[in-house]
């Protein structure tokens, strides 16, 4: 299955896209669906061999990001910062 021609939603996979480590369609207000590319290539992550202080620390770090509306993104599934959280922490 090509991802790019199927855009399955909500289903993350490994990005291609330089730098980034995960890519997922997700629907945007007018119902389009959207390509986020999320994580940085660079960074170490649990499956990356993170310590459980690293982990607590980027959670704790990432859960006060907001949207341009002032919501936070944590439990958004339409933000990078959800499926980084989901997925590489």
């Amino acid at each position: 299955m090509d991802f790019k021609t199927k855009k399955p939603l909500y289903k993350p996979v490994k990005s291609d896209k330089k730098g980034k480590k995960g890519m997922v369609y997700v629907k945007n207000k007018e119902g389009k669906k959207r390509l986020i590319h999320f994580g940085d290539s660079t960074m170490t992550d649990k499956k990356k061999g993170a310590t459980k202080e690293q982990q607590k620390s980027y959670l704790a770090r990432s859960a006060g990001i907001r949207n341009k509306e002032g919501k936070l993104t944590k439990d958004d599934k339409n933000s990078a910062n959800y499926w980084s959280r989901k997925v590489n922490w």
